[in-house]
């Protein structure tokens, strides 16, 4: 490689000849140069070494040497970062032989161990981490430059380096050493804590208050009142807590405490279990402390629906007539609202809203009609159904609508928001899509952060000028179309806010899966004809179903086109039923009996009571009825009887029990044929004297 000799960058023949110029070459080139023939091979001699000056080279031995000797380089770069790097190689010998240097001492270890406040781990790192505290301390300038180190600045930069590095951690792998308030990143604070270790010893890295109150042994006393104290449901502050354990303390001849020992005592991991549960609660503990279960996103559309319901975090106004006593006179008078309750249906797999109803309150039919609107917007079911324990919930006929609907179905873990998928999505719904709107109430009370909040002054203005809000119908609308740019939005945003992708819902409509149901028209239908909770009997008046205080009632009409239920009441009447119906659907229900389908009932006619009242045609129906009514009733029950008559009247003519046309005698079988010509032509009424008599009796 290049070198510098006597201030000139020069290189030998040799380097010349692995350059790929021959050794004849050179020979010829240098005796040319010194016979005055040539001006292109400065050099000078040393010995017998030749040096031919660099400079005095031609541009394509230049770049020869540079390639091939130089890594690419200008060789005053390539010799300056040589030299930095055997620099730093001495450096890292001469540090590495300062780490070896570094030792824990048994004595510092075994006190960290006996304060039974860390972890055999814990004490170990904290013993190595004095090591290199007590190395600072030892080294002066003297033995720093004695060692081969130029500087106590360098020194010392290297000793910090090597900290920083056994501070870090790497895959499954804990740090070699750790301070007493956590990673050291500064050169000055490392100091400072050799400093501090110089003058105190290993109490420089233990936390205050060691010794006094050990962790659950040390003292137990201690220890035990400020765990009563902390468990406290009343929720002492720390300085409470701080005030009321140091009066004990004097009282009991025990050691003062600071406020900010006591918290880091109380607030190590172990210590702080004990705690926490009484003083917030199990379900604030179990979402505080419990550690997570990792799950990954449903992998289709339709996989897992997850449902919850909230405020609409909205404001409306509402116009009303009110009465003024000092007037005497109705007034109109504007309030603001917002105790509009939504109940959103979503997909966990793309974080769609599929579908949404309001209402001012959480009940059965909301939750109802929330599925109503995605399962007909969409026209999918659910593989799974995701839901808390509500009441509504788990009413019977969302129960069976739930199974109705999906393979799978069953509440979230109680208190535990952190499990269902639609928290998240109303969280980022409500967050990014309404708090743009002025009306916007603002976010969960319990949120900190002010961006997710509303403009106080926004508020005050709009509180003073309630007519600058919107009326029910336009905030159902604003809703309405938040929920379409939601589902509009793309997967992500681009460097200019823009979004990017394919939108939630195309995700939704145009993925393909195995196990996604598209659904038709008749299968919508069904899903929301739900069993009752009770069996009902079909009577005079069909099946009986009062619902929202309207009483209704079904019968399965006859098959001949006509009026009436005679046929179906003639067979089934005083038996009991399973009904399925829909409840936004009224007019028709279906029977069941053994889960088997029985037949299927509409809501019964009515007819007008009043002359005044009758439509066109309903006269006509009201004849047909009554004639129905006589054919059904009397006159068949006559019709029935005079056969049984009949039949036995010729079992005792012909002696036998024979019940075919081959036991009734000739003179009867052309009896019975003539009377049903006679009946045929319009000649006969087909009765028989006696069937006449009964009737005329009858009447």
């Amino acid at each position: 490689m290049p070198i510098y000799h006597n201030n000139i960058l020069s290189v030998t023949t040799k380097e010349l000849q692995e350059c790929g110029l021959s050794a004849g070459y050179l020979k010829r080139a240098l005796a040319g140069q010194r016979r005055g023939e040539v001006y292109c091979w400065e050099h000078h001699k040393e010995g017998k070494r030749v040096y031919i000056h660099y400079d005095s080279l031609k541009e394509k031995y230049q770049e020869l040497i540079k390639k091939l000797l130089c890594d690419d380089m200008e060789p005053e770069v390539y010799l300056k970062k040589k030299d930095e790097d055997q620099a730093q190689a001495t450096i890292d010998n001469l540090t590495d032989q300062v780490t070896s240097m570094v030792r824990t001492d048994p004595d510092e270890l075994r006190e960290l161990i006996d304060s039974q406040i860390y972890t055999p781990t814990e004490a170990h790192q904290l013993a190595r981490a004095a090591g290199w505290l007590r190395i600072i301390n030892e080294f002066d300038v003297k033995k720093v430059r004695k060692m081969g180190f130029e500087s106590i600045a360098t020194f010392r930069n290297e000793v910090f380096k090597r900290c920083l590095n056994e501070q870090r951690t790497g895959p499954g792998k804990a740090p070699l050493i750790k301070f007493k308030k956590g990673m050291i990143t500064s050169e000055r604070v490392l100091y400072r804590n050799a400093a501090q270790y110089k003058k105190s010893g290993i109490k420089a890295l233990m936390h205050a208050g060691t010794g006094n109150v050990n962790r659950e042994k040390g003292d137990q006393i201690a220890h035990a009142k400020l765990i009563d104290l902390a468990s406290n449901q009343v929720k002492y502050s720390w300085e409470d807590v701080a005030m009321m354990f140091n009066d004990w303390a004097i009282e009991n001849g025990k050691e003062q405490l600071t406020t900010s020992t006591i918290k880091k005592y109380l607030n190590t991991p172990k210590i702080k279990k004990v705690w926490f549960y009484n003083r917030h609660g199990k379900h604030a503990a179990d979402n505080e402390l419990q550690p997570l279960i990792n799950r990954e996103k449903p992998s289709f559309p339709d996989a897992l629906w997850s449902l919850d319901g909230t405020t609409m975090q909205l404001y409306y106004r509402v116009e009303e007539e009110v009465y003024n006593k000092k007037t005497g006179r109705k007034e109109k008078k504007i309030s603001v609202r917002s105790d509009l309750y939504v109940y959103f249906v979503t997909d966990a797999n793309t974080g769609s809203i599929l579908g949404y109803a309001v209402a001012f309150a959480e009940t059965a039919g909301l939750v109802e009609a929330a599925l109503r609107d995605a399962i007909h917007k969409y026209s999918y079911k659910p593989y799974q159904l995701q839901y808390d324990n509500s009441s509504a919930n788990q009413a019977r006929v969302i129960q069976q609508l739930y199974k109705n609907m999906s393979r799978v179905h069953f509440p979230c873990e109680p208190y535990k928001g952190r499990s269902k998928y639609v928290e998240g999505i109303i969280g980022h719904f409500q967050q990014r899509v309404l708090r743009k709107r002025e009306n916007f109430k603002g976010g969960n009370i319990t949120s900190g952060s002010l961006n997710s909040k509303a403009n106080p002054e926004l508020l005050a203005q709009l509180r003073k000028n309630p007519e600058l809000l919107p009326e029910m119908n336009e905030v159902l609308v604003e809703f309405k179309n938040g929920v379409e740019e939601w589902n509009s939005r793309g997967e992500s945003r681009d460097n200019y806010g823009r979004f990017v992708g394919e939108s939630k819902i195309k995700r939704y409509t145009s993925i393909q899966h195995e196990k996604r149901c598209e659904l038709n028209y008749f299968d919508k239908i069904s899903l929301f004809f739900i069993e009752q909770p009770e069996l009902y009997t079909y009577g005079t008046n069909g099946i009986e179903i009062e619902r929202k205080g309207v009483k209704r009632h079904y019968i399965v009409p006859d098959n001949d086109g006509t009026v009436g239920d005679f046929m179906f009441a003639n067979e089934h009447m005083g038996e009991k039923f399973t009904v399925r119906m829909d409840s936004e659907k009224p007019e028709m229900i279906v029977l069941y009996q053994n889960d088997k389908v029985v037949a299927e009932a509409y809501e019964k006619e009515r007819y007008a009571s009043a002359v005044a009242d009758m439509k066109e045609g309903e006269k006509g129906k009201q004849v047909q009825f009554k004639q129905k009514q006589e054919q059904y009733g009397y006159e068949y029950a006559v019709r029935e009887l005079e056969k049984q008559r009949d039949l036995l009247d010729e079992i005792k003519a012909t002696g036998t029990e024979g019940f075919g046309w081959w036991d009734t005698s000739k003179a009867n079988e052309n009896a019975r044929e003539s009377a049903l010509e006679d009946v045929s032509n319009g000649m006969s009424d087909g009765l028989t004297e006696r069937q006449r008599r009964i009737l005329q009796i009858g009447k």
